[in-house]
């Protein structure tokens, strides 16, 4: 069982690790839109802090992609680094 979430946990980290710009553009787009269609809850944002938004969820992804990777090493080294019997 460690085994598959150790994996599970490296891919799905890889992969927000190098994606990461990728998601936060579709991810800003998406949320843009949704500020548009119902700007009484919240007004739509300004070229410039698209812009900032864009950096800050690249940043964040990353750091949630490197926190999966570290997650999938404590369970794979245990496998490792063990004795076989």
């Amino acid at each position: 069982m460690n085994l598959i979430l150790g994996a599970g946990y490296a891919v799905v980290g890889l992969a927000l690790i190098f994606r990461a710009a990728p998601l936060s553009i579709r991810y800003n787009a998406w949320t843009t839109g949704l500020r548009e269609r119902h700007p009484n809850v919240n007004p739509p944002p300004t070229p410039e802090w698209r812009a900032r938004n864009t950096k800050i969820m690249t940043v964040m992804f990353r750091v949630v992609g490197v926190f999966l990777v570290l997650l999938s090493i404590m369970y794979l080294l245990p496998l490792i680094v063990t004795k076989p019997h």
